[in-house]
């Protein structure tokens, strides 16, 4: 990891030396990337921007952001990579985004239609077919292609497609098959389908062999509690509950896992047991539990019977416990119940303390359910607009088109408030920022806000000619004092030392910190200050004593 860093400081300082290289940010992209570093994002775009004609770049940046679980994104780069390379690589992962996407069909066009003919069929190949609705053709495939290889996931493949075209045959089939490959996830899958049949016995039955073994995998141990549950079994469904929430909620590997487990359990208690009685069994598992998944499914259980007091006591103990995930949840339950003033001041903390861009959407996704409690809320709209303003080359496509709906939102207020320079801005930023395949809004939204702003507008001052930073039209200078850089003791003092010498030795740094770890410190202040857009330090050159830096803010 240290080499990464080293490798990170130089290719910063080349991309400030030689800020218009698409190369040079591509491969500072691909360091942040293998270092886990969100900004790789950002990087990577760079590249793109200066040179569409960097084949490598275009590959790196699509390939990221669809790892990322960004294919939206990803789609019109590889689009743009693949009709310029037409390699069959490159036509696989174009097809793979569109899948992912939700457009099949398209990616079916892609995968038939390569230079040469169709791409060698495989399990990609089937889940594009399952998608676009060719069962019988995925059925056939995958059969073949299980007969040619003895893969067990073209036979999973198969059987999922029968199941779907013959119920009758596929019955008969998955029986045959766990037979023959011995397979656990094709056994798993021919209970799931014994279970969809109503046959839980046999179900129950068929997954017992899945249960043997020092470590059972979770998910068949909730599908036996279910199972029980469906066989009026009810103190063994409780029992088996009991054991596998205490296995998981004691390691917490998987939190989806567990909040499936939890909403089963609830779902369950809820529908075989009176009122008094499911809460004592579902107290008696969780109430000595202090993670957030199990106090919000207290507070859901009483919240949908009807008890607002105990709910709102769950909801909020589940928000001292982890305020990104129980605080939006409390105060949205705030909101529903009419306390508008708690939720807004519980919020604002939530989104001011999360430090992820995939928490700060979680946040922002609870209140877009409901546009109309941010409209009623804007300091709390207003401190998420800034919020998200701060990591907007760092967004997927879903968190563009949040930042784009707040922004529709906040020049609606702006506009009541008589404010028609600012809703004006905020439109021209939205249409900025709206991805190309926005589901929840338009362009059009933009333009029909732009359109009532302009039938109000008294005087037409335009707003790209009048910045609301300063009358030069240049941005002011950032105050670091104010920047959330997050910086330690160390790293703060070296900083203040330069502002105030404007220059220093490596071996002047040294002596104020009593410490010879100095460049490590300063890679780590010029990393935190880059991912804001900010140069701080610079780099001088060697002397007698050591590096040289120099203080700069840019």
């Amino acid at each position: 990891m240290g080499r990464l860093e080293e490798a990170e400081a130089f290719f910063r300082d080349l991309s400030h030396s030689l800020p218009g290289t698409s190369h040079v940010h591509s491969y500072l992209g691909r360091i942040l990337e293998m270092k886990g570093d969100d900004g790789a994002l950002a990087e990577y775009a760079r590249a793109v921007a200066l040179d569409p004609g960097n084949l490598e770049a275009l590959r790196s940046f699509a390939s990221f952001v669809l790892k990322s679980g960004d294919p939206k994104k990803a789609v019109p780069v590889f689009s743009r990579l693949y009709s310029h390379s037409r390699r069959a690589d490159d036509a696989r992962l174009l097809a793979r985004a569109l899948l992912m996407s939700g457009r099949p069909s398209e990616a079916l066009g892609v995968w038939e239609n390569v230079p040469g003919g169709r791409l060698a069929a495989d399990e990609e190949y089937l889940a594009i077919l399952f998608a676009c609705g060719r069962f019988s053709q995925v059925a056939e495939s995958a059969l073949q292609l299980f007969e040619r290889t003895k893969d067990p996931q073209f036979a999973r493949r198969y059987l999922e497609a029968l199941s779907v075209t013959d119920r009758q045959r596929a019955r008969e089939e998955y029986s045959r098959l766990v037979e023959i490959t011995g397979d656990r996830e094709i056994r798993y899958d021919f209970v799931l389908f014994q279970k969809e049949e109503g046959n839980f016995g046999q179900a129950l039955a068929g997954l017992g062999p899945l249960l043997l073994g020092e470590r059972t995998e979770g998910k068949y141990l909730l599908l036996e509690c279910e199972l029980l549950a469906l066989l009026q079994r009810k103190e063994e469904a409780v029992r088996h509950y009991h054991d596998l929430l205490d296995r998981e909620l004691d390691s917490m590997a998987d939190p989806a896992f567990i909040q499936d487990i939890l909403s089963s359990f609830r779902t369950f208690l809820q529908t075989h047991y009176p009122f008094r009685e499911a809460e004592s069994l579902l107290l008696a598992s969780l109430s000595a539990r202090t993670d957030p998944f199990s106090l919000l499914t207290v507070a859901r259980f009483y919240e949908e019977a009807g008890d607002r007091g105990e709910a709102r006591s769950w909801y909020y103990r589940a928000y001292r416990s982890d305020s990104i995930r129980g605080g939006p949840l409390y105060a949205w339950f705030c909101y529903r119940n009419g306390d508008n003033r708690e939720c807004e001041k519980v919020m604002i903390y939530v989104v001011g303390t999360a430090r992820k861009v995939r928490d700060l959407l979680r946040v922002a996704e609870v209140f877009l359910q409901d546009k109309d409690a941010l409209f009623r809320m804007p300091r709390l709209l207003e401190r998420l607009k800034a919020r998200l303003e701060e990591v907007t080359e760092i967004l997927p496509s879903r968190g563009m088109e949040i930042l784009a709906t707040i922004y529709l939102l906040w020049g609606s207020v702006s506009l009541g408030k008589g404010d028609c320079m600012s809703c004006k801005r905020s439109c021209l930023a939205g249409l900025d920022v709206i991805p190309q395949d926005a589901e929840s809004i338009r362009p059009g939204d933009f333009l029909a806000l732009l359109e009532e702003c302009k039938k109000r507008s008294l005087s037409e001052i335009p707003v790209l000619l009048h910045p609301e930073r300063g009358e030069t039209g240049l941005p002011e200078p950032h105050d670091t004092s104010l920047l959330e850089l997050d910086l330690d003791e160390n790293e703060r003092k070296i900083l203040e030392f330069l502002r105030t010498r404007h220059q220093a030795t490596e071996m002047e740094l040294r002596t104020l910190l009593g410490s010879r770890r100095v460049a490590g410190i300063i890679n780590r202040i010029m990393q935190k200050a880059s991912s804001k857009g900010l140069v701080l330090i610079e780099k001088k050159g060697v002397g007698k004593d050591g590096e040289i830096y120099a203080y700069r803010n840019t």
